[in-house]
């Protein structure tokens, strides 16, 4: 009975807080200033938890009041004081680190008004997490990994990679007391309780990231994101978990796979979402539950009082922004302007990775048209990827056509600057994807790689994988359910 009433009073609190922001947003329109600081004020004495303020701090004050400049920069300064400052009236510590904290460790219990599944198949249940900049060009979102004592969590930053379907997590080691070589430490000897990992029911596995080979090794975490609707559910089920399978790389897999160079290595959010059960298994090993077979948003269930969990059908990777959306529902509105995603894995690929057919391609201007080419040419979205990759048969197939078509030789056939696709799109339209080593000479590069994807290499499509130099430019959207895509 407390705890029904303890949660009806939850519910309670995010309602009025929900109106007093709808009421916010109001004022902004009005440009009432002063009012939107009470009211701002109000909502944070309601919300009781650093964690339901943040998440309003990030969500709204940061993108919409303060674009439209309703507050000066010392009402600024208030307003964001007076959110970090919720626990002034208890014994805790009122600091910005302290309440951050308490955000970290809070986010498992937020409490925001959230879709109810009466309003499920109406309205698409969507949220978007901010991105950080990375290394090589990439974006990151923070992951926290939580720990069996209160105190116990670790911060990761993941790279947000669209050619890798697990998440997965630096170099891991025991911290025995002394220092050591390796970087990163996750779990304690001398304390059982700060554990972050435990094992799974999955063995490790030989994994290749690039063209390096290592191992990874399967555990169960409790993780979560900044967004509490996103959350884990049991693998094949619909039923909400409090932990989910995730890989440990190895010091090799580390180094290639997510920076190793740096001082805090980061992890891998891999956002594909299929595995390819009849891989040859004599190459590849059995699939592990992926992160998006693992994900889904919760929506609660008015009747029962529980939450309902709802799977992720598409995501939406907005580089000039620097959000990444999920959703229940396509985030394709225009068919016509998709592109159909074209699956590699009746040719043995391992994942389903989220390519699609070229029309045609040109390298420092000189254009290959798919007409002429007796195997089909495909472009993977990789925004693990800095710059352009192609695979082994295709590079070896674009020097013997430079080769031959080349009229200037002062300029080496190896040394690509420039790298342009066009795909064709359901409507019949054309989408261009390209870059330059002008417009992007960080970033861009055109090499070569060996990659053990397909079961017969003499008959598998020709491959080339697109970086962040590409996609960096625009918002890349992939419906999984429908296998569309899109690129603007």
């Amino acid at each position: 009975t407390n705890y029904e009433h303890a949660r009806q009073a939850r519910q309670l609190r995010a309602r009025v807080i929900g109106h007093i922001f709808t009421s916010l947003d109001a004022m902004v329109l009005e440009n009432h200033s002063r009012r939107f600081l009470v009211m701002l004020q109000a909502a944070v004495f309601l919300s009781k938890t650093a964690a339901v303020a943040g998440f309003f701090l990030r969500q709204q004050v940061t993108k919409e009041w303060t674009s439209r400049r309703v507050c000066d920069i010392k009402t600024s300064v208030r307003m964001k004081t007076s959110l970090f400052r919720l626990h002034s009236a208890s014994d805790r510590p009122t600091d910005r680190r302290s309440c951050v904290t308490a955000l970290i460790l809070g986010t498992n219990a937020l409490v925001l008004p959230s879709t109810s599944r009466a309003d499920a198949s109406d309205i698409s249940c969507d949220f978007t997490l901010p991105l950080e900049k990375a290394s090589g060009g990439t974006f990151c979102v923070r992951c926290t990994v939580f720990g069996g004592s209160a105190d116990s969590f670790q911060v990761y930053r993941t790279i947000v990679d669209t050619g890798s379907p697990y998440l997965v997590l630096p170099f891991a080691v025991k911290d025995s007391g002394r220092a050591t070589r390796q970087r990163f430490t996750i779990v304690k000897e001398d304390d059982d309780n700060a554990l972050l990992l435990s094992p799974s029911e999955y063995p490790s596995t030989s994994e290749i990231y690039g063209a390096v080979k290592g191992q990874i090794d399967w555990k169960l975490a409790s993780y979560s994101f900044r967004d509490p609707r996103l959350q884990i559910r049991q693998y094949n089920s619909r039923e909400i978990t409090s932990a989910g399978v995730l890989g440990v790389l190895d010091e090799s897999l580390t180094n290639e796979a997510t920076g190793g160079g740096t001082i805090q290595p980061y992890g891998l959010l891999g956002l594909i979402q299929n595995s390819n059960p009849e891989a040859d298994r004599s190459r590849f090993p059995d699939p592990r539950p992926t992160f998006c077979e693992q994900e889904c948003i919760a929506i609660d269930d008015d009747d029962s009082g529980s939450k309902e969990c709802s799977q992720i059908k598409s995501f939406c990777l907005n580089a000039p922004l620097q959000e990444l959306t999920f959703s229940t529902k396509s985030l394709i509105q225009d068919q016509s302007s998709a592109m159909q995603l074209f699956d590699l894995r009746k040719y043995g690929d391992f994942v389903d990775h989220y390519a699609v057919k070229v029309k045609s391609i040109s390298f420092d201007g000189l254009t290959l048209s798919t007409k002429g080419v007796e195997r089909p040419i495909v472009a993977v979205f990789d925004s693990g990827l800095t710059g352009c990759l192609l695979i082994r048969p295709f590079w070896n197939f674009v020097q013997k056509y430079f080769a031959i078509n080349l009229t200037d030789n002062t300029e080496d056939a190896c040394d690509f600057h420039s790298v342009a696709i066009a795909v064709k799109e359901k409507g019949g339209s054309v989408c261009k994807i390209q870059s330059n080593v002008v417009d992007d000479p960080r970033k861009f590069y055109a090499r070569p790689i060996t990659l053990d994807w397909f079961d017969d290499e003499a008959s598998a499509p020709y491959v080339i994988i697109l970086g962040q130099t590409f996609l960096s430019q625009g918002t890349l959207t992939i419906d999984m359910e429908k296998r569309l895509s899109t690129f603007q």
